[in-house]
């Protein structure tokens, strides 16, 4: 029996220490072929989220994909604020990890998104995992995008639960809702993998401590930067346990079938509303009406069967 063709993707990221599980997943899995990553404002600046990127890329020893520069700052918003308490001035847990050796692409993100995309019509899946403001970019840039991606799988949203920048707005969507709107207007196949799902997929610490014992230097990367993410998430959760948001989209991007319930809604972004600007809004109701149904909203997943799919990979750098 073949194996089937790997999940051919493009990452746009804000690299903190839940990208750093994505990214690193990506570029180790069998399953997922990673052409291109552009880099976004969001869990710290767009300058250190791309000096991580590049980092990774040498962990995993894949120094050819390209990686691009993208947005500062959200398309109308105001003056970016970061998650530094959450994943380090950083990105990555205030390790203080050295310059990568290895350097962006000329071309901006939305110019690399818009680019791979006419490079590989009908190909790839578009996997954002960070503010949406490179993708709107890229959409304004050239709309036929969404024609020329298979799909576009994102990690954001809180549909059903709480949101954790807000009231009811979850970090991604509610940094840059008008790009956000964009990105869920653009006629494209789309799945936002938000917190309904993405706070009940946990690495634990135990896991976690296992992986840096084989020796595998993506695990011993990933341990090194998360005791600040991990100290984060012990003091909501009582347990040394934290989310795999940005991992789990990528999981999903790879295997839709580790979405075990997810409707295909209305969703649009509140963008007016004093209380709730940037809560992502679906439309559940059994009588919605069928057409206009724009995303696919996962709200159950096999999270064991995806944690345990994840450490494999992170494992196997081990040799």
């Amino acid at each position: 029996m073949t194996e089937p063709d790997p999940t051919r993707v493009v990452i746009d990221c804000d690299t903190g220490v839940d990208d750093a599980m994505a990214i690193l997943y990506g570029l180790l899995a069998p399953g997922v072929d990673v052409v291109g990553l552009t880099c976004v404002w969001g869990n710290c600046a767009v300058e250190l989220a791309t000096a991580n990127t590049l980092r990774l890329l040498e962990v995993a020893d894949r120094p050819g994909i390209p990686v691009a520069m993208g947005a500062a700052r959200s398309m109308l918003g105001p003056a970016p604020t970061y998650a530094g308490g959450v994943h380090g001035l950083d990105g990555q847990g205030n390790t203080g990890l050295p310059p990568p050796t290895l350097l962006p692409a000329r071309q901006s993100a939305a110019e690399l998104i818009v680019e791979l995309a006419h490079r590989h019509p009908n190909e790839l899946t578009l996997v954002p995992v960070g503010p949406l403001t490179n993708i709107a970019a890229a959409l304004l840039l050239d709309p036929s995008i969404a024609r020329l991606y298979k799909r576009c799988v994102l990690m954001g949203g809180s549909f059903l639960v709480p949101g954790n920048a807000s009231k009811f707005g979850e970090a991604n969507v509610w940094h840059d809702p008008e790009a956000a709107q964009i990105v869920f207007d653009a006629g494209w196949p789309l799945t936002a993998v938000g917190l309904d799902v993405t706070h009940k997929v946990r690495l634990t610490q135990e896991l976690l401590d296992e992986l840096r014992e084989s020796g595998s230097p993506a695990a011993v990367h990933l341990h090194r930067i998360t005791d600040l993410y991990m100290t984060r998430y012990a003091a909501r959760w009582g347990k040394r346990e934290c989310a795999m948001h940005d991992a789990l989209a990528l999981g999903i991007a790879e295997d839709p079938t580790i979405a075990t319930h997810a409707p295909t809604v209305r969703v649009d972004v509140e963008l007016t509303g004093t209380h709730t600007r940037g809560m992502t809004v679906g439309d559940f109701r059994g009588r919605a009406p069928a057409e206009n149904a724009n995303c696919v909203v996962p709200l159950e997943v096999d999270g064991d069967r995806f944690v345990d799919r994840w450490a494999s990979v992170i494992r196997s750098q081990a040799g």
